[in-house]
C-alpha cells in the first residue's frame, strides 16, 4: 500500500498536476494509509473522498427479514442491528421463553425441575414441560411432622397448630400467629399513608404505608382511609378536575365522575361546571342566536332544515332561550327536548320579516312573555305553523325557542333539543 502511494506522489511530483484518484481504489487499515483529503471507510477498508455515511440501526422486521432469507426462524431475542449493536425483537407467549430448551431464538416451553417450578415444589407431582400432561417429576414428600402437601408446598393443614406441631410452616400467603395460620391483608392498597403506629394487618401485626411528602399531612378523611393532604394536592390547589401542575409536577386529578359530581357536570379549567357554552341565556333579552347566517352554518337558510341543541339545567329557575335566523318559508316547525330528567316545557314564536307575529297554528296553549306571543306546552314537544302572508323569496324570519324545568332533580341536568322544519310534518297533538 505505501509503495503504491510513493508512486503515485511521486508521479505528482513530476508531472506537477493534479490526479483524481478512483474512490475505492486503495484498501487501508487506518486513516493514514489513504491519499491526504481520503477517508478510510471502516465497512469495506477502502479509500473514499467523503466521510462514511452514519450507520443506520435496522429494524426487527428487516433484521428478521435477512435472517429467514438465510433459512433461518426467529422469533425472539437479541439479534445484530449491523451497526455493531443489537436489538430486542419479539415478545413470547405467557408461559413460554425464549430460547427454551437449546432453541435458540424460538419461543418453546422450558423443562420443569422441582427446583424451578413455581417458586421452588417441595413435594407432590410437577409437569415435566410449562404446558402440563405427561410425564410428570416427583418432588417427594412432606418430612415434617403434620405437614401436608398444599400446590407443592409443605404447610400446616387447616385448623392444625402450626405453632407446634407443624413449625410454623403455614401457606405462602399466611403466616402462623398464636398457633393459626392467617391471612394478612395490605390495608396500604386502600390508604395513601398510616398513622405512626401504622395499620392493623388482620393478624395482629402492623402495616406501615409510604409517608407522604414533607409538604402534605397524613389524614382521616371522610371514607375512613388515610391520605395525604397539604399544598401539593389538587385538593389544596382547588383544582376539581383535569391536569394541573401540583408543587411544580404535572398532575392528573381524575374527572367529575370520579370526584362525586353529577353526570351533567363537565371539566373546565379545572373547575366542574354545569353551565354550558349558550349561558346566561336565561331572559329574552339574553337569548343565544345559534343558527343563521354566519352562526351554525347554512342550515337555517333553507326551506327544509334541522338542527340540534345539547345544553344543560343548572338549577330549578333556569330558563334557556335560543335564536335561530330562518328561511321565511310556510313549513311547519317542531322542538322537542330528550334526555332531561326535568320534563321541562318548551315555549316557541315566530316573527316575520318586517318583526310581526307569524304563528296562525300552535300545538299547545298560548302565552306571551315581555309582549311576545308563544306557543306553550309541558310535553317535551312543542309545534307552530307560521304564515306571513305575501312573503319575499330569501327573507329572514326569527324563531325564538324557550326551555324551563318543570321538576329539577339533578343538581345538573343535561338535555338535547332538536328543531325541524319540512313539508308534510303534522303538529304534534295533546
Amino acid at each position: 500500500m505505501q509503495a503504491r502511494l510513493l508512486l503515485l506522489f511521486a508521479i505528482i511530483a513530476v508531472t506537477g498536476c493534479e490526479v483524481a484518484i478512483k474512490n475505492g481504489l486503495f484498501s487501508c487499515g487506518q486513516p493514514s494509509d489513504c491519499p491526504s483529503g481520503y477517508y478510510c471507510w471502516a465497512s469495506d477498508n477502502r479509500c473514499y473522498d467523503t466521510k462514511e455515511p452514519e450507520c443506520e440501526p435496522k429494524t426487527c422486521e428487516q433484521v428478521i427479514s435477512d435472517f429467514a432469507s438465510l433459512g433461518i426462524p426467529i422469533e425472539c431475542g437479541s439479534l445484530p442491528d449491523g451497526c455493531d449493536g443489537s436489538i430486542e425483537c419479539g415478545d413470547c407467549p405467557e408461559g413460554t421463553a425464549c430460547g427454551a430448551n437449546g432453541q435458540s431464538f424460538l419461543c418453546g416451553c422450558e423443562e420443569n425441575t422441582c427446583a424451578t417450578f413455581g417458586n421452588g415444589a417441595e413435594c407432590g407431582l410437577i409437569p415435566t414441560r410449562c404446558e402440563g400432561g405427561e410425564p410428570q417429576i416427583f418432588c417427594g414428600n412432606c418430612l415434617g411432622d403434620g405437614l401436608e402437601c398444599v400446590d407443592n408446598r409443605c404447610v400446616c393443614p387447616p385448623g392444625s397448630d402450626c405453632g407446634d406441631a407443624c413449625g410454623g410452616r403455614c401457606g405462602s400467603n399466611e403466616i402462623c400467629v398464636e398457633g393459626e395460620c392467617c391471612t394478612p391483608t395490605y390495608p396500604c392498597s386502600k390508604n395513601d399513608c398510616s398513622p405512626p403506629e401504622g395499620l392493623p394487618d388482620g393478624c395482629g401485626g402492623m402495616a406501615h404505608c409510604p409517608t407522604c411528602p414533607a409538604d402534605a399531612e397524613c389524614v382521616l378523611g371522610n371514607d375512613l382511609q388515610y391520605e395525604c393532604l397539604g399544598d401539593c394536592t389538587c385538593e389544596a390547589n382547588g383544582t376539581e378536575c383535569g391536569n394541573d401542575v401540583i408543587c411544580g409536577s404535572p398532575a392528573f386529578c381524575g374527572t367529575c365522575a370520579d370526584n362525586g359530581f353529577d353526570p351533567g357536570f363537565h371539566c373546565e379549567s379545572g373547575r366542574c361546571i354545569c353551565e354550558d357554552q349558550f349561558e346566561d341565556n336565561d331572559s329574552l333579552d339574553t337569548a343565544k342566536l345559534v343558527c343563521g347566517e354566519g352562526v351554525g352554518g347554512v342550515n337555517c337558510m333553507q326551506q327544509a332544515w334541522s338542527f340540534d341543541v345539547q345544553a344543560t339545567f343548572h338549577g330549578s329557575s333556569d330558563w334557556d332561550f335560543y335564536v335561530l335566523r330562518v328561511l321565511d318559508t310556510a313549513t311547519p316547525i317542531v322542538a322537542q327536548v330528550y334526555n332531561s330528567k326535568s320534563e321541562p316545557s318548551l315555549y316557541m314564536a315566530y316573527l316575520c320579516p318586517d318583526g310581526y307575529p307569524g304563528m296562525v297554528e300552535c300545538s299547545g296553549d298560548t302565552g306571551s312573555i315581555q309582549g311576545l306571543e308563544l306557543c306553550v306546552t309541558g310535553g317535551g314537544v312543542v309545534g307552530i305553523q307560521r304564515s306571513c302572508g305575501k312573503s319575499v323569496s330569501g327573507e329572514v324570519g326569527t324563531l325564538v325557542v324557550g326551555l324551563r324545568p318543570n321538576e329539577f332533580r339533578n343538581d345538573c341536568d343535561g338535555y338535547g333539543l332538536k328543531i325541524i322544519a319540512t313539508y308534510g310534518q303534522e303538529l304534534p297533538s295533546y
